[in-house]
């Protein structure tokens, strides 16, 4: 079995927390937190000890989940490391793409797992949307629209939009499209106050032709949790809120150019046009069921724990969702 503890106590640890015990592959042995009460407090509630300071939990564990506030995730992701200990950090994996790629070469150095908390790799709705990606896309760019947004939660006001939820489409975008990009324009806008943007825009155009437009709100009426991607084939709509997808698929005829300007009659449209979209342009709705997320999360951890096989968000590509976070935000900064 494998021990392990919880650095940061807070809501994300106590979710944390929850999995862990409720996973046979792992022993919960201990948390920590500078914060008295709240560690106490999830010590009792799961019958483990706590813990003032890093060292004294990393001395009793094989593997350690960082729940803490995002600019200590390289403080104590690197201490867990250079102690040779698995690492699961919370997205984003740094607040910076130097710290991250440092934690990525010292989980390489030490053979650690280094997995990132990207929690929507795991949604129902997008596992399903990839089973149609490649299929629609037909080796085509895409066009993708993203829009992520919630009311103000008070929490990781250590960061702005960007690193704390439009880091969620960022990682998903770059699971499916090379890196690499040609060019990128953002905006930012601060409305609580601070140093960090609370609403967030940003483009990107891939070299393979890819688009990508990134919206994400903190200080929104309503939350949505959204994703469009569209292709030579048809649309792939994705409500990881409500774990479905939507699927527009082109019918061949349409592909074939029959329906072109050029070569269709004024007969010909005045007899389908009433039933063309219905008819040639075939919508799906696929309802998933629910899943536990962050259960599937920590499952996958133990399983590249136990194999020595990489976790499905290694440390590398949550640097690679950093890398393209950072240019965002040093175009808002220039703005």
């Amino acid at each position: 079995m494998i021990k392990i503890g919880i650095i940061g106590t807070g809501r994300l640890g106590s979710f944390h927390a929850d999995k862990i015990v409720g996973n046979t592959d792992f022993e919960l042995v201990g948390v920590m937190d500078t914060a008295q009460l709240a560690r106490e407090q999830l010590a009792a509630k799961h019958n483990v000890k706590s813990f003032d300071n890093p060292e004294q939990l990393l001395d009793i564990v094989d593997a350690v989940v960082v729940a803490s506030p995002t600019s200590l995730h390289y403080e104590l992701g690197s201490l867990a490391l250079r102690r040779k200990k698995h690492l699961l950090v919370e997205k984003p994996l740094c607040n910076n793409a130097a710290d991250a790629e440092k934690l990525v070469e010292l989980a390489n150095k030490n053979n650690t797992v280094l997995q990132v908390g990207h929690i929507e790799e795991f949604n129902p709705a997008w596992q399903s949307a990839k089973k149609y990606i490649t299929e629609f896309a037909d080796n085509k760019p895409f066009i993708i629209n993203t829009t992520r947004t919630s009311g103000y939660t008070f929490r990781s006001v250590d960061i702005g939009t960007v690193l704390d939820m439009m880091i969620h489409d960022i990682d998903l975008v770059l699971s499916i499209v090379q890196y690499d990009s040609a060019f990128v324009k953002a905006v930012g806008i601060n409305i609580i106050g601070g140093q960090h943007e609370d609403i967030a825009n940003a483009y990107v155009q891939f070299e393979d032709g890819t688009t990508a437009n990134f919206f994400s709100s903190r200080v929104a009426a309503v939350a949505v949790r959204e994703t469009q991607i569209v292709t030579v084939n048809g649309n792939i709509n994705i409500d990881f809120a409500q774990r479905s997808l939507t699927l527009q698929k082109i019918n061949d005829s349409v592909k074939s150019g029959n329906f072109a300007p050029d070569k269709i009659t004024s007969e010909t449209i005045a007899k389908i046009q009433p039933v063309f979209m219905k008819e040639f342009f075939v919508t799906t709705k696929i309802e998933n069921e629910s899943v536990d997320a962050l259960a599937s999360e920590t499952k996958d951890f133990a399983r590249a724990i136990k194999t020595g096989t990489p976790p499905q968000v290694t440390g590398k590509r949550g640097l690679n969702a950093i890398k393209l976070a950072e240019k965002f935000l040093n175009t808002i900064k220039h703005n």
